[in-house]
Order: C-alpha cells, then sequence, then structure tokens
C-alpha cells in the first residue's frame, strides 16, 4: 500500500475504479496543481483505497480560520467502503501530518460533523482537541442516479499541535488490507 499525492496519470485510473459524482478528482487534482493544495491518495496496485486532501492556505471555514490563522486543514478525508476498518484513515492522517510538519507547520485542524462520532473518535484518538468552534458549510451533490441534493453541515473544529515529523515506521507501505 502506498499513500502519495495524486498525479496527472493517476487521475484516468481514479476516474474508472473510484466513480464519482461532479469529478471531485478532477476538482481535488486541480487545487493540487495551483499549490493551494495537496491531494493525497492511497493506492494498492492500481486500485485507489481513499483519499483526502491537505490544505496550505489554512481553514476553509470563516470562523476555524480566524480561531486558528496558522493551521493547516486535513480535509476530504474517506476511504472507500469495502476497505473500512483496517488503518487506512489513520495512516492518510499520519501521512498528511507527516507532510505538515516537513513544510514547518505545527498546527493541524480538522473539521467534523455533528453526529459523525467515528470520525470524531479516531481524531481524538489520534490526539486532536475538541475546539468549541463551528463552522456551517452548505453545498450540493449529486448521487449516482444524478439527483442532486442540498446539505448543510456543523462542523466542529479539532486541533493538534505537531512539532515533529511523526515517525510512520513504514506502515503505509507494509499495511495489507
Amino acid at each position: 500500500m502506498e499513500i502519495r499525492a495524486c498525479t496527472d496519470d493517476d487521475l484516468d485510473v481514479l476516474r474508472s475504479r473510484w466513480v464519482t459524482a461532479g469529478d471531485v478528482h478532477e476538482a481535488h487534482h486541480a487545487r493540487q496543481s495551483e499549490g493551494r493544495a495537496t491531494y493525497l491518495v492511497a493506492w494498492r496496485d492500481d486500485e485507489p483505497l481513499g483519499s483526502g486532501m491537505v490544505q496550505w492556505a489554512g481553514c476553509v471555514g470563516l470562523s476555524a480560520r480566524s480561531a486558528f490563522p496558522d493551521a493547516v486543514e486535513i480535509n476530504h478525508l474517506q476511504v472507500r467502503a469495502q476497505f473500512r476498518g483496517h488503518g487506512l484513515g489513520q495512516l492518510l492522517i499520519e501521512t498528511a501530518e507527516a507532510l505538515a510538519a516537513q513544510r514547518g507547520r505545527n498546527q493541524i485542524a480538522v473539521g467534523v460533523s455533528e453526529g459523525n462520532r467515528d470520525a470524531e473518535r479516531l481524531y481524538v484518538r489520534l490526539g486532536y482537541r475538541p475546539t468549541g468552534v463551528f463552522d456551517v458549510s452548505e453545498y450540493d451533490w449529486a448521487d449516482d442516479d444524478g439527483v442532486v441534493h442540498h446539505e448543510v453541515e456543523h462542523d466542529e473544529i479539532l486541533v493538534k499541535e505537531t512539532h515533529r515529523s511523526p515517525d510512520l515506521g513504514g506502515r503505509a507501505s507494509l499495511l495489507a488490507l
């Protein structure tokens, strides 16, 4: 298993093996190409397992950006359903943290939606602390049938202070799913 920044060549494979409405992969890759983010993708051979974004310009939400102006944000973290429960989410987060540390960024924020207790437990276990800062985001998305849904999401911002690069101990390359 390998976690790496998405390349131009990865886009066709992502589109064929992990179909998303609205070409999310292209949007994330475009943000990376602009230098505003890193689009991390976890792979086993040519199969994408999960992904996440590191937002170098800081927190996306206004409240979070105001409260934590020096933080980078990890967002859009997702693991495909058939690959969950094997520690991949943790490895994506640790890889994002290592990238931030390499760039000298010591404060990392994540937003967790109210009601997403599994994600919250993971973040807290990894050292993120609840802050009481909330952001609301509204967006539209299309399901597999092309039906557009409108969502309003209330996210609490969790923050972690890091002072050194996390040691992955080779786990990202050795983890067998």
